[in-house]
């Protein structure tokens, strides 16, 4: 994946459609998951310094299409989703 996702909940969390390290699924005991590789949807909360892993996404497109209903659902709020380099 050349660029993560992400969109803002809150103002101390975000929603991420990201690729991970190995060492992040080894932490979070993520083998039923099938593996390291792919992208997963991230939710980062700053105000308790945790990045959990909540899914692994089917595909890219599935994960997008995943973060684009959650930006539709939030759009009252003026939240969108990013592109980060």
């Amino acid at each position: 994946m050349d660029e993560d996702l992400s969109i803002a909940i809150d103002n101390h969390r975000t929603l991420w459609l990201t690729e991970i390290s190995r060492a992040t699924f080894d932490d979070q005991a993520l083998d039923e998951l099938g593996g390291d590789g792919g992208v997963f949807v991230v939710l980062e909360d700053c105000a308790e310094g945790r990045f959990e892993v909540l899914a692994k996404a089917a595909s890219i497109w599935a994960g997008q299409n995943l973060l684009n209903l959650f930006a539709a659902s939030l759009r009252r709020t003026q939240t969108h989703l990013s592109v980060v380099s």
